[in-house]
């Protein structure tokens, strides 16, 4: 064994002396450093280990820390590719551009990917997990899907110690334990100025959007699967602190909701079908996803938006339990977090915004306002109590479904 570590040293004082080389991604980002360093030699002794029949892979060592360390450990290990279960359509087609076609050119390591609904996504590796063949490396879920029973088919990454990257450069909570942010936003209050013009006082607040009185006309709330964002609004507007909302007083939010019922005009389904509402002015008022109401700013319709106690609404992306390629998988995880100015554009392109902190550097002044991750946005966003959620939320929706189709 002693042997085996002076070869490893000996080995890294060749490298460290005759294969010094370092290189950039596009738009000033970091490359992957080729300077030998101590994450290297780390990855060269599990190497090391391996070959001779001990049986230790890289990856259970957890020697390597950072993009760079975990890519060797990729090397060392012989995961040439990650297999990435993510977005799909135009949004996929982002995601590639400004991140894994850089991670490939900065670690040689080929992205794979494949899609799906978050849903389909979810149920697809309980099916594989099931049957002890997991094919996916990286998965990205919806955040409020990040339940205990969920998290037990992901990698727990702790504090993301081996991922330095999210806490350097991430927003505070990046790291979520069991996966870590990508894009974030809010089911944010969304109202027209034609009909609340700033000459006036204009809507701030859910309480302001439960005051019929003083803001009349028609409103809109979702009915998309997620009915804990309009009781958690329901509780504010009844007075409840964001600190308080859970566990939720659903007899208390359900009669707050039975006070705006008659006034909500849209029940929406879908994206596409809450921005069309703004467009023919069926509804004055009404919680948006926060992307949705900055691109109706982009068509030119004056939407304006108020983060006041704002539902989080954020997407994961996780390392599965039983990864094929874990190293390559922790890896990327790190690498997306190492582009700011990467996350600017993918933030102007989809309008959204992402968990990168230094990415707010990059926007132009109206995106740096209007992003989620803006500090002055970004502290009034509550959360879902994950915890609460997993245990109620069958109970919820046929709650919802019942109170709703009375």
């Amino acid at each position: 064994m002693t042997g085996l570590l002076v070869v490893c040293y000996i080995k890294f004082h060749i490298l460290s002396r005759h294969h010094n080389r370092s290189g950039g991604a596009d738009m000033g980002e970091p490359g992957i450093a080729r300077t030998v360093t101590r994450r290297h030699v780390l990855a060269l002794s599990a190497s090391a280990f391996a070959t001779a029949g001990f049986g230790i892979h890289p990856f259970d060592v957890r020697a390597a820390t950072g993009f760079e360390g975990l890519a060797e450990g990729a090397h060392a290990a012989g995961e040439s590719q990650v297999v990435v279960a993510g977005g799909t359509g135009a949004y996929g087609e982002l995601v590639r551009e400004h991140f894994y076609v850089p991670f490939t050119a900065a670690t040689g390591i080929n992205v794979v990917t494949t899609g799906g609904s978050y849903g389909d996504k979810l149920a697809k590796l309980k099916a594989m997990a099931s049957i002890g063949r997991v094919e996916w490396d990286v998965i990205t879920l919806s955040a409020d899907m990040l339940t205990p029973d969920v998290a037990d088919l992901l990698f727990d990454l702790g504090d993301c110690a081996m991922l330095p990257d999210v806490g350097l450069r991430g927003v505070d909570g990046a790291c979520l334990g069991h996966g870590v942010l990508f894009d974030v936003g809010g089911a944010v209050l969304a109202f027209d100025e034609r009909s609340f013009p700033d000459n006036r006082r204009q809507p701030s607040n859910w309480v302001d959007f439960w005051d019929v009185e003083t803001f009349p006309g028609p409103r809109a709330l979702p009915n998309i699967g997620t009915p804990w964002w309009s009781l958690m609004a329901a509780l504010q507007a009844d007075g409840v602190g964001r600190d308080d909302l859970f566990p939720l007083d659903l007899d208390r939010a359900f009669a707050k909701l039975d006070e705006i019922k008659p006034h909500i005009s849209v029940w929406w389904r879908s994206g596409d079908q809450s921005q069309q509402m703004f467009r023919t002015r069926e509804v004055v008022m009404g919680m948006l996803f926060s992307g949705r109401a900055f691109r109706l700013r982009r068509e030119g319709l004056p939407i304006s938006v108020s983060w006041h106690g704002a539902i989080m609404d954020a997407a994961l992306w996780a390392l599965t339990q039983g990864a094929p390629h874990p190293n390559a998988g922790l890896a990327l995880l790190d690498f997306i977090y190492t582009r700011p100015r990467a996350h600017a554009v993918f933030a102007e392109e989809s309008f959204g915004s992402t968990a990168q902190r230094e990415a707010l550097n990059f926007l132009s002044e109206e995106s740096h306002q209007a992003s989620a991750v803006n500090p002055a946005n970004w502290s009034q966003i509550v959360d879902v109590d994950r915890s609460w959620l997993a245990a109620n939320r069958q109970a919820v929706l046929e709650r919802w479904n019942l109170w709703l189709a009375s």
